[in-house]
C-alpha cells in the first residue's frame, strides 16, 4: 500500500510570519493535529499538538510571536508512493507523528499521520491469511540492514531527497561520499564470510561513532558505505571523510592480504545544489573508482560540484559542527 491512497488533503496552510496565536485558533477550531507552514507551496515548517504543550509549559505563546519562530523547520517529507511499511520505519526512527506528503517538484499535496499509518498497518495485517508470508514481506520492506543497524539502500532515497530539498530552498550544498573497504574479496577469500562479517560491523560502527550529528551512514552494498552530510560543501565534507578515512586505518584491523597488512577504504566525495541525487552517487562513484586507482586508502573528491545557474553562491553556509570521538 502507498501513501497517495493514505494521506489527507492539505486545505490549509501557513506562512511563516503569521503569529503563532492565529495558527494555534485554527488548530483548535478546526481541530487539527498539526499545521504545516509553506514557502511557495513548499513546506518549510510544521507546529504539532507536542510543540504546542511544550510552547504553553514555556509561557512562549503571546501576541508578538510568529509562527516561524517556533516552528520545526524543514520537516521530513516524503512522495505519495512511499510505501506503507517504509513510512512507518520513518516515523518510528525518527519519532515522527506527521508526514507531509510532497509531488516531484516538492510540493505539498497531503499529510498521513502515525495514527494513519498504524491502523492502515494492522487493517492490513489482520486481512491477510498468509501470516508467514506477511512476516516475510515486513523483513523485505525493512529499511534497517540487519548485520550492521544501519539503514539500508531503502533508506537512502527518502533522506537524500530531504536533504537535496533543504539544500534546494537554503542554497547551500549537500555532500556524499560512497566508502569502500579496500581488497574486500582477497579478506572475504582469505579469512572466512563469518571474519567478512565481523570487518564490515568493525568499518561500521566506525562510522557510526566518528559522523557529526547532523550526518547520517548507509549500508549502501555488501562492503560500500553510503555517508551523507547535508548543508556541507565538498570542501567540508573532505576534511570531515579525510579523518574518517584516517582513524580507519589507524584502528589496525588486521588484514595481510592487503598492501597495508589491514583494513583501510577508499572513498569518493561529491556535492550537489541540486535535487538530482542520484547523479551526485554517481559523482561520487566515479570519484571512488579514481581513489581506488590511486593507491587505496585516500579520498578522492569528484572533479565537479553540480550548480544551478539561478542561485547566489554567497548565501551557502556550510555546518561544521566537530566530530564526534
Amino acid at each position: 500500500m502507498k501513501l497517495r491512497e493514505l494521506m489527507s488533503p492539505i486545505t490549509i496552510t501557513h506562512s511563516a510570519d503569521e503569529s503563532l496565536k492565529s495558527v494555534l485558533s485554527v488548530i483548535a477550531a478546526r481541530h487539527y493535529s498539526c499545521a504545516l507552514i509553506c514557502e511557495y507551496e513548499k513546506p518549510t515548517g510544521i507546529i504539532t499538538e507536542r510543540d504546542i504543550v511544550r510552547l504553553a509549559a514555556a509561557g512562549r505563546i503571546n501576541d508578538e510571536v510568529t509562527v516561524g519562530e517556533l516552528m520545526t523547520k524543514d520537516p521530513i517529507c516524503v512522495s505519495a508512493d512511499t510505501e506503507l511499511l517504509d513510512a512507518l520505519e520513518v516515523c518510528r526512527s525518527r519519532s515522527l507523528r506527521h508526514l507531509p506528503i510532497v509531488d516531484n517538484t516538492q510540493r505539498l499535496i497531503g499529510l498521513v499521520t502515525q495514527t494513519d499509518l498504524v491502523k492502515a498497518h494492522v487493517a492490513t495485517f489482520e486481512a491477510s491469511d498468509q501470516l508467514k508470508d506477511q512476516n516475510k514481506k515486513l523483513h523485505i520492506l525493512s529499511v534497517e540492514d540487519p548485520l550492521t543497524g544501519l539503514p539500508n539502500r531503502r533508506a537512502i532515497e527518502i533522506d537524500l531527497k530531504h536533504a537535496a530539498a533543504v539544500a534546494q530552498r537554503q542554497s547551500s550544498p549537500y555532500s556524499l561520499a560512497l566508502i569502500d573497504i579496500d581488497y574486500f574479496k582477497q579478506f572475504n577469500d582469505n579469512y572466512g564470510h563469518q571474519a567478512g562479517d565481523e570487518a564490515v560491523v568493525h568499518i561500521a560502527e566506525l562510522l557510526r561513532t566518528n559522523l557529526r550529528a547532523s550526518d547520517k551512514i548507509f549500508r549502501y552494498g555488501g562492503d560500500e558505505f553510503l555517508f551523507l552530510m547535508p548543508l556541507t560543501s565538498l570542501e567540508g565534507a573532505a576534511i570531515v571523510v579525510q579523518r574518517i578515512c584516517d582513524k580507519i586505518a589507524a584502528s589496525q584491523f588486521r588484514h595481510e592480504f592487503s598492501d597495508l597488512g589491514f583494513l583501510s577504504v577508499s572513498i569518493g566525495v561529491a556535492s550537489s545544489y541540486t535535487t538530482d541525487w542520484k547523479r551526485a552517487i554517481e559523482d561520487a562513484d566515479a570519484a571512488l573508482y579514481d581513489a581506488k586507482d590511486a593507491g587505496r586508502n585516500q579520498i578522492c573528491l569528484a572533479e565537479c560540484t553540480q550548480v544551478s545557474e539561478f542561485w547566489d553562491l554567497s548565501k551557502r553556509t556550510e555546518l561544521d559542527s566537530p566530530i564526534v570521538n
